[in-house]
């Protein structure tokens, strides 16, 4: 069975992952990052997840996000009976991030043949974003919760690759064929 095109070496599970571990450059500022980003994604579930009963737009949660995000109810999940602190697009991204920044050690074992630099896939989904929000706004379509949290969440996973050469040293690994045909023809 031929292996994936995407992949160019195989996944050595927690191996893998201990060896992208030992080439983090900065660790201390690593797992701040990712303390302060699950902070941030706990936050965004709002006064529901921690149980308050309260008008929403007064709870601790909102309040933080206020300058961040319109935080209609309509376009926001709800969780315990309260709409969660941002949008669907917005909490979209923060789970688009969070999960991006957990993958950062992957980033450096397994290499992705990706012909566009990570700026540009980010400015792209941006892009795409924009027209998301234009075709809503002037009512060519209508999006939905799903719709905008699946938009939202490429670009904040994009935004945490665009940290991977900052926080990890790319592993240089032989070159391997895994039965393909070398110059030699064996």
């Amino acid at each position: 069975m031929p292996r994936s095109r995407i992949f160019s070496q195989p996944f050595a599970g927690s191996n893998t992952i201990l060896i992208a571990m030992l080439s983090l450059k900065q660790p201390v500022l690593y797992f701040s990052v990712l303390l302060m980003t699950v902070f941030v994604f706990l936050t965004a579930l709002g006064g529901g997840l921690f149980g308050q009963t309260g008008f929403w737009q007064t709870q601790w949660q909102h309040q933080a996000f206020a300058n961040l995000c319109h935080q209609i109810p309509e376009r926001s999940f709800w969780v315990g009976g309260q709409p969660m602190a941002v949008c669907s697009r917005c909490f979209g991204i923060y789970t688009g991030f969070l999960t991006g920044w957990l993958m950062l050690p992957l980033w450096t074992v397994v290499n992705f043949n990706i012909t566009m630099s990570y700026k540009k896939i980010f400015f792209l989904l941006i892009g795409i974003n924009i027209i998301d929000v234009l075709g809503n706004l002037l009512g060519i379509w209508q999006n939905t919760l799903a719709s905008r949290f699946i938009l939202g969440f490429p670009v904040g996973f994009a935004t945490a690759e665009l940290f991977s050469g900052s926080f990890f040293k790319k592993i240089k690994q032989k070159e391997s064929y895994y039965g393909g045909i070398t110059k030699s023809g064996t």
